[in-house]
């Protein structure tokens, strides 16, 4: 069994991953820690807000949110397990460049920790579904208003980690074509 304290490094490591760029140095500025105020706090809250008050139900979204968590965990666990291979690879190849090498594993442990956020993310989500499946009642519509503010949160989280993620994708691409030319 997982133990609380792990789950608490994985969202720790995710949102400093989320900060840093490819040397792995935070990125500081108030324009940075703006961005990132908004995108993975504020706009989650927003949307949990907005879907509670329209009354939009996590079970009328339940075959949507279903398949898109599922489809995206898989592709980003099997993801997560290429992560190594490639950057054993890379260590292996005897004409790197130990600078680039460098920002290419940051890179790379950026990207695993996003993704392991990710991940856990998407199965916290299909709990809540599964959990909302079993506890939705007619006569307590409370229960399934809470379920789907907290899952439209994680949702809107989940979201925006996959924008960071083609961010961290982008300096990866970006670097290996300046290795190149």
């Amino acid at each position: 069994m997982i133990e609380l304290k792990d789950l608490f490094e994985i969202y720790r490591d995710a949102t400093k991953s989320i900060r840093k760029d490819s040397d792995d140095n935070l990125r500081g500025g108030i324009w940075n820690n703006t961005l990132f105020i908004l995108s993975f706090y504020i706009l989650p809250i927003g949307a949990s807000i907005v879907i509670w008050y329209k009354n939009i139900k996590l079970s009328d979204l339940e075959t949507f949110i279903g398949t898109g968590i599922a489809i995206f965990t898989g592709l980003f666990f099997s993801l997560l397990l290429s992560v190594g291979d490639k950057i054993r690879n890379e260590k292996n190849n005897c004409n790197r460049d130990n600078n680039n090498f460098i920002r290419y594993k940051n890179n790379m442990r950026q990207i695993s920790d996003i993704i392991q956020y990710v991940v856990f993310l998407g199965i916290v989500i299909f709990i809540l579904m599964l959990i909302n499946l079993v506890f939705k009642c007619k006569t307590v519509p409370l229960y399934e208003k809470t379920f789907t503010a907290i899952a439209s949160f994680l949702l809107t989280q989940f979201l925006v980690c996959l924008f960071y993620m083609i961010q961290r994708f982008r300096h990866v691409v970006k670097n290996e074509i300046d290795n190149i030319l």
